[in-house]
């Protein structure tokens, strides 16, 4: 497999990963909105009339399904875009703590960004 080839199959799985991100994270913030405007859940002894309320055609304990969920999605799309990149924090996390050889000079020189290569 050639270099770029392997670079835009990268480039392609950080942007299927990305819009998964994306798209529970609209899922997630739209059904708490929806959630936090309905008032509050729950039985309570049954003292609690919008128990069973609806909200868009949809039950409150579907809507509290789906942000859960949502939530969900987004953390695993989260977690696997920092294995994706992980070799990238490494380095600039390196990078960021390393005392520059000019700093015992006193001589403040920044460490280059761009020694770190970029992934996909």
């Amino acid at each position: 497999m050639t270099i770029r080839k392997k670079s835009a199959n990268k480039a392609r799985i950080n942007y299927y990963v990305d819009i998964i991100i994306g798209i529970s994270f609209v899922v997630a913030a739209l059904s708490g909105v929806i959630l936090f405007f309905a008032g509050s859940g729950g039985y309570q002894g049954g003292r609690n009339p919008r128990y069973a309320q609806e909200v868009l055609g949809v039950s409150r304990l579907l809507w509290k399904d789906i942000h859960n969920w949502g939530g969900i999605a987004m953390a695993g799309g989260a977690f696997l875009h920092l294995v994706l990149h992980w070799k990238w924090i490494v380095c600039m996390t390196r990078n960021l703590f390393k005392r520059p050889a000019a700093a015992k000079v006193k001589l403040a020189k920044p460490v280059p960004v761009g020694s770190c290569p970029v992934e996909g």
